[in-house]
């Protein structure tokens, strides 16, 4: 806990225990279970055993409260009252008042004298009763009032709260598997801000995770793959697309026409603040890129975390170490695939540290030389972009595996062996002593050269399954795509459940002296409104 509050250095490690079946995906999916029986359980009660005459009532009862709250507005217009803002209400807008105003009435003392006085008895084992005095006394008194149902609900609602982080980190796993490959190759065409914001929007639908696109996209800008200022383009489109989310938790309101139409207003709210905040700050930022200014100038001073040079690097995290085993334990989705899609890395990807020296070295054997004598390493790949320069040479990562010079003296590249067998070639670089051995100038022609180290070439980034782990994975032997079929249909049914029940439970809980806080609370300011949101 001191290290999830930052009292600690250390950092926060899972530990599965010694080796063998861990049981968190059992777990995980065995809490989802409970959620979603208990749901169906209170649907069917609501439906079907819950007597029918109980909900004519409940109906009843609300339309005769807005006839007399209409009557009493119009006998007080009658007596010349004057006019009150009440009286341009609708139906629907006066039965919402007054369920708002039910919701802060205290609720009936169903605690009976007898079963006070039992309870103390019980509790003191037959020393006190209601008519004694004492601290002890008021103490039992006092717990004999206690609602105990709603201190068990309490406890549910935390519970369900978890099983929704549980869904929603699993719903993410799932949408991910659907397309993580597909929507990672989105990021290729990003060439003006209306793509950008498009793509965004589109990726977050795909994977429903506005969390994982934004990662994806951090990843491509510190790889220096995409731009800053497309970027924030994309990333507006992610905040776009995150709107499908609340829509989802909108629809958990099914069960109430009333609650679900609420729920949709509000879920509207939300969806009109990232529309308008995107359509403030597209335009201004298209005709200048001030937030990619503003980002470098609250960035260029920070220093870089060097885990090699010694430093302590912690990233703090609350509740994503408690969640993240349970949903790994049901899939765990490769990122790195996706990252390697994203990034085009799919040819291969060398993974030698070259110093500066042999890395221009490098660059101009596989780089044509223009008349400037500078490189151009546009025919290196036919997938070529822009990123794979550094400083004038080739990236280390986009360093081919071999090269073959023709008769011409023309280089052509190769990132996986093109012959046979490549054993024997000679080696451009040594790895050991870190000096480039051949030069441009010493390469014969018709000859096969090895550059970077096949140990440190890596081929076949993009064939690598996206489902690596989980029992979807070693019990259910489940295709990616049938994984992520499966486990985004059960997470939307869970994330429903959980959201059904977390409704149903908190109506019986804030009820009441809950409310009447509550009301004053939001009511008081809208400053403190935006705080309470922000917790």
């Amino acid at each position: 806990m001191r290290s999830l509050l930052g009292g600690s250095d250390e950092a926060l490690v899972h530990d599965p225990g010694a080796k063998g079946p861990e049981g968190e995906g059992e777990a995980g999916m065995t809490m989802m279970v409970i959620v979603y029986a208990v749901a169906l359980g209170l649907i069917v009660y609501e439906k079907f055993v819950k007597k029918k005459t109980d909900h004519d009532a409940d109906k009843a009862n609300e339309l005769a409260d807005v006839e007399n709250f209409k009557a009493k507005l119009a006998a007080n217009k009658a007596e010349g009252a004057a006019e009150h803002a009440d009286h341009a209400l609708t139906d629907i807008e006066i039965r919402d008042k007054l369920k708002q105003a039910k919701w802060t009435e205290p609720d009936a003392d169903v605690v009976t004298p007898e079963f006070r006085s039992k309870f103390i008895r019980t509790a003191s084992f037959g020393a006190l009763d209601t008519m004694d005095k004492g601290p002890v006394r008021d103490a039992l008194y006092w717990l004999s009032g206690v609602s105990w149902t709603k201190i068990a609900l309490f406890w549910w609602v935390i519970y369900c709260i978890w099983v929704f982080l549980l869904v929603l980190s699993i719903m993410g796993t799932g949408f991910s598997l659907l397309g993580g490959k597909d929507s990672a190759k989105m990021f290729d065409v990003v060439d003006n801000p209306i793509s950008g914001v498009m793509i965004g929007i589109l990726a977050t639908v795909l994977v429903q995770s506005s969390s994982t696109t934004t990662s994806i996209i951090i990843s491509l800008v510190g790889a220096n793959e995409l731009s800053v200022n497309s970027a924030v383009f994309m990333v507006m489109g992610a905040n776009i697309g995150t709107s499908v989310t609340n829509t989802i938790v909108a629809m958990g309101h099914f069960n109430n026409p009333d609650d679900l139409r609420r729920g949709f207003a509000a879920a509207t709210v939300h969806d009109c603040f990232n529309l308008l905040s995107v359509a403030v700050f597209l335009p201004l930022n298209w005709i200048y890129p001030f937030l990619e200014k503003m980002t470098y100038q609250m960035t260029k001073g920070i220093k870089a975390c060097d885990a090699a040079a010694g430093d302590k690097c912690k990233a703090t995290e609350f509740l994503k170490p408690y969640v993240t085993p349970y949903s790994k334990g049901i899939a765990n989705y490769n990122k790195d695939v996706s990252k390697y899609v994203s990034q085009n890395y799919c040819m291969g990807l060398c993974d030698q540290s070259f110093d500066s020296d042999a890395l221009a070295a490098v660059s101009k054997i596989v780089c044509t030389q223009t008349a400037a004598n500078a490189n151009d390493c546009s025919n290196v790949h036919g997938g070529y972009s822009g990123t794979w320069m550094s400083g004038g040479k080739i990236a280390k990562k986009r360093v081919p595996a071999y090269v073959y010079t023709d008769t011409n003296g023309l280089v052509t590249s190769y990132y996986s062996c093109p012959i046979a067998s490549c054993t024997g070639l000679g080696s451009v670089y040594n790895k050991t002593s870190g000096d480039v051995e051949i030069t441009a100038g010493k390469l014969e022609a018709s000859t096969y050269y090895a550059v970077c180290p096949s140990s440190k070439m890596k081929n076949g980034l993009c064939e690598k399954r996206l489902l690596k782990g989980g029992i979807a994975l070693t019990d259910w032997e489940m295709t990616d795509v049938g994984a992520g079929t499966f486990l985004t249909i059960w997470s939307l049914g869970g994330l429903c459940a959980c959201l059904f029940c977390i409704v149903y439970s908190l109506q019986i809980i804030i009820k009441g002296g809950a409310a009447r806080v509550l009301k004053k609370v939001i009511g008081f300011n809208p400053y403190l409104n935006m705080l309470v949101g922000m917790g």
